[in-house]
């Protein structure tokens, strides 16, 4: 169970990602990805993001709309010191500010470009450029100054583009920021639960009715062939929280069944390590599809190395048996032969009690179809040493 300090208000925090490059495809807005997560974990709101090219003023009346909409508008991008860099200007037109520089900053800038032997360019001091009035937020990674400036009751934060930089930026200067614009502390629990074998669409079929709950709020994420159904509840302490999370989660559990195996940072293949030592037997596998992928995650939930006896993943030459008392057999890729887009992998555990073979159709390129095989074959090796069917 996750737990975090957060504010107790409701806050919205709109994101803009500066750049052409993500407007043409050349850049994947990655960052948008990732401060969405960290706004959500928080619990944020954010109701929209937008992607903004390298043009002043639209860019200026992406930030305007933005600061219409939301409490807090969080930026990447165009802090650099090119001439397309236009973030700096855009929140200076925008709140009627004047640029200034730090001149402690451009002096640190002008050392460390004379100490590789250069001279510092004109452009380069430009990011030690703020709009007047603006917090400097430190840069870790990095040059360029990010900006934290109060506008109108919006709070505008501007961070780097790159990622390295703009992530630790955003953890240790924006956000603290943004929990103290939300005012008395609370607490943020989360737990979430593992299922295996209904898709999303049927976990979110069967949990409709839970879906307009506020708190706990209840979401969904699909993470190669397993959902997750993340359960989130906002109180004064742990305690309450837990307390609102408890019904939810045994509803949830009654209506999924079997479905869930597992919860929060538990993995499958713990499971099944902790299963075959109980029964104590060992594990090998014989991979073709997933090429030694399933050996690799139970050796590592196997630290001690009394459990998984090794892995084999042969080419196209005959391999040697795998030696341990349970075997979980990977077939080949096979062909789309039937023009659904699917290809079919068969799995196959054979346990000194019985054994459950099955055979799946995973859609997707070779590596997806690898990544999808392995995860289905840790299940069949779960069930297998647990004697069910499962869903």
């Amino acid at each position: 169970m996750e737990v975090r300090v957060v504010g107790a208000g409701q806050l919205i925090v709109e994101i803009v990602a500066v750049g052409t490059e993500l407007l043409l495809g050349q850049i994947v807005n990655s960052n948008g990805a990732e401060i969405a997560k960290r706004l959500a974990a928080e619990g944020f709101d954010t109701h929209y993001q937008v992607v903004v090219g390298d043009n002043l003023p639209r860019l200026v009346a992406a930030l305007r709309d933005a600061a219409r909409r939301a409490d807090a508008v969080v930026i990447s991008g165009g802090i650099g010191p090119t001439q397309d860099d236009l973030t700096r200007e855009a929140i200076c037109e925008l709140a009627g500010r004047s640029m200034v520089r730090d001149a402690e900053h451009a002096a640190w800038i002008e050392s460390r470009v004379r100490a590789q032997g250069r001279l510092p360019a004109p452009n380069v001091l430009k990011m030690a450029d703020l709009p007047d009035e603006a917090d400097p937020l430190t840069n870790a990674n990095g040059v360029a100054l990010g900006i934290a400036l109060e506008h109108d009751g919006t709070w505008m934060f501007a961070m780097p583009g790159v990622p390295s930089e703009m992530i630790p930026m955003f953890e240790n200067e924006v956000l603290p920021r943004l929990r103290i614009a939300t005012g008395e502390p609370a607490v943020l629990v989360s737990r979430v639960l593992k299922c295996w074998g209904p898709g999303e669409s049927s976990v979110a079929d069967l949990l409709d009715y839970l879906y307009d709950s506020a708190n706990p709020s209840v979401a969904y994420l699909i993470q190669n062939m397993e959902v997750l159904v993340r359960i989130t509840a906002k109180a004064k302490s742990a305690q309450e929280a837990e307390t609102l999370i408890a019904p939810m989660e045994r509803e949830i559990r009654s209506r999924l069944g079997a479905a869930v195996y597992a919860a929060d940072g538990v993995t499958v293949e713990q499971l099944v390590v902790a299963a075959l030592r109980a029964a104590g037997w060992t594990v090998s596998t014989l991979e073709r599809a997933t090429q030694g992928r399933i050996g690799a995650r139970l050796d590592n939930a196997d630290p001690s190395g009394d459990v998984f006896a090794g892995a084999v993943a042969p080419g196209a030459a005959p391999a040697l048996p795998p030696p341990g008392d349970v075997i979980v057999e990977v077939g080949p890729i096979g062909v789309d032969s039937g023009g659904a887009g699917t290809r079919a992998v068969a799995i196959s555990v054979t346990t000194p009690g019985g054994g459950l073979a099955r055979t799946f159709e995973l859609g997707g390129d070779d590596e997806t179809v690898r990544e999808f095989a392995m995860v289905a074959g840790l299940h069949t090796l779960r069930l297998a040493v647990e004697e069910g069917e499962g869903p």
